[in-house]
């Protein structure tokens, strides 16, 4: 039995909707019920009644469902604990910005994860120039790099194909109680990072007393969360804390958007190949 299956069981069950489920595991409607079935014919149990109107769980399929995510829990934690986390244990690595850390190089791993495409990635941390160069000197498996209309990249990325994988913007911040008429810093990513090139670039007129450049854009998040003035920082560092009223976007624009771009090393393992492959496969090429 494919422990897929149990994975559509459980879409199943918590949507009790065939479309949604099918549209969750990235199938069609068809093929996920033939699976579930092949799930019930392997229990010799009926999980689900078709008969009823809207479909629903059989007493058998309620009582399934707590087994079902028991050896899913059960196979994570073992997998958990036997994963190679170093390359020399056959982990895939993977060079980033720190940006790319906090939400999309997970979303990336959780949409691999929704094809069943299982990986362990030893992330190295770098900045876009060092980026390129790793990946060009095939020091890394893979890499993701920022990527800007109006900000040149490394030359070492221009010969390889890439993969758009997420689309990010610049947002000016500020704490929720300043007063957004009031001059005050800006700080703003360092001139020498991607980021704070496509600032310099495509800047916003804002009054401001004094424009403060830092190495790291969590750094400028505490200094808004703090009420020392307004910040440039990537959205998707500060969305829960705009969202949770801590923060208030002041302003943004087109043309502080850019997009995250996954890369292959020439020298890259077969494993890493793959991996991108499928990416490419779920994303589209560019």
């Amino acid at each position: 039995m494919n422990i897929d299956v149990i994975r559509d069981f459980l879409s199943f069950a918590e949507s009790l909707s065939f479309t949604r489920a099918a549209v969750d595991r990235g199938t069609t409607q068809s093929n996920l019920s033939k699976r579930l079935r092949q799930l019930e014919l392997w229990l010799e149990s009926d999980l689900i009644d078709r008969r009823s109107r809207p479909v629903a769980l059989t007493q058998a399929g309620k009582d399934f469902v707590p087994v079902a995510r028991s050896i899913l829990v059960e196979l994570s934690a073992f997998r958990s604990n036997h994963r190679p986390w170093h390359a020399a244990d056959g982990a895939i690595t993977i060079a980033m910005p720190h940006s790319a850390t906090i939400s999309v190089f997970p979303s990336f791993k959780h949409q691999l994860a929704k094809k069943a495409l299982s990986a362990s990635f030893s992330v190295r941390i770098a900045n876009h120039d060092r980026v390129g160069s790793m990946l060009a000197n095939s020091e890394c498996d893979l890499a993701l790099a920022t990527s800007h209309p109006k900000v040149p990249q490394s030359p070492e990325f221009s010969a390889l194909r890439s993969i758009e994988i997420a689309k990010e913007r610049l947002v000016i911040v500020s704490s929720a109680e300043w007063d957004d008429r009031k001059p005050a810093p800006l700080h703003v990513s360092d001139r020498r990072t991607y980021i704070g090139q496509i600032w310099q670039r495509c800047r916003i007129s804002l009054p401001s007393t004094v424009e403060l450049e830092h190495d790291m854009a969590a750094d400028i998040r505490n200094y808004c969360l703090s009420g020392d003035g307004r910040g440039v920082v990537p959205l998707s560092l500060v969305e829960a804390d705009i969202n949770s009223g801590r923060l208030r976007n002041v302003g943004s624009g087109q043309s502080l958007a850019y997009t995250f771009l996954l890369y292959c090393a020439p020298k890259a393992s077969m494993q890493a190949k793959r991996i991108w492959s499928s990416a490419a496969s779920i994303f589209g090429t560019t």
